[in-house]
């Protein structure tokens, strides 16, 4: 599972060369290319990291990074920039910048301190998940319900739901899932992920996990990271 990244940047090529890398990473992407719509899709959208450049037609990054902050003081970022002295590096990375990186720069480069950050900053991104009162444990193969009992899930159920968080845009097809998640504990049948299915609606909600007849399961239910 990749993080959901915010690119802001302004330059046409640039951007639809980030963008395409990006998504062929596996990142999901919601590109800006103006501080205004930044801030727009930042609201509207799950974003876990930014990437931002400096100069941008309305506002500076600088201005896009705090306005970041103030919604949400945990969201790692970092800058691209062509012009960077002393004293803009100096306020970036006081306002909590996690890298610089100066254009030009190459792409197998950006990619490399993108991830760096994600290590440092995200050290266990995808792993816990709240739903209303609820908690989701990956990572402990755990749910923790709104009255405080936690409840251990099997390696089968964990694997499941773990794929139906990982995509919430994607409808998991019951052949998919069984692609997917394999080992000693993969499903045997069809009707297994449809039991599976069951035993965590029961934990999370019926209404969490959508069934689209004919085709498969997907994850419907607001969520946060925490």
């Amino acid at each position: 599972m990749n993080p959901n990244i915010l690119l802001v940047e302004d330059d046409e090529a640039l951007g639809e060369t980030l963008k395409e890398i990006l998504e062929k990473e596996k990142y999901k992407v919601h590109w800006a290319k103006s501080s205004s719509e930044a801030k727009q899709l930042f609201q509207n959208t799950l974003v876990d990291i930014a990437v931002l450049d400096l100069r941008l037609p309305d506002e500076s990054g600088f201005k896009v990074a705090e306005f970041l902050l103030k919604e949400n003081r945990k969201i790692p970022f970092l800058f691209l920039t062509a012009q960077a002295g002393a004293q803009e590096r100096l306020k970036g990375f006081e306002l909590g910048a996690h890298e610089f990186i100066p254009k030009p720069f190459h792409l197998k480069e950006f990619l490399i301190r993108l991830k760096r950050v994600i290590q440092m900053s995200m050290p266990d991104f995808g792993k816990n998940w709240r739903l209303g009162k609820t908690e989701i444990l990956l990572d402990s193969y755990a749910i923790k319900t709104d009255s405080g009992e936690t409840v251990y899930l099997s390696k089968r159920d964990n694997s499941l739901l773990a794929l139906l968080l990982s995509d919430p845009s994607h409808v998991f097809s019951r052949d998919e899932i069984l692609d997917k998640i394999v080992g000693e504990d993969s499903f045997p049948t069809q009707r297994t992920i449809d039991n599976a299915i069951v035993r965590l609606r029961e934990l999370l909600g019926e209404s969490s996990i959508r069934n689209v007849r004919g085709v498969g399961y997907q994850w419907v239910a607001p969520l946060e990271r925490f």
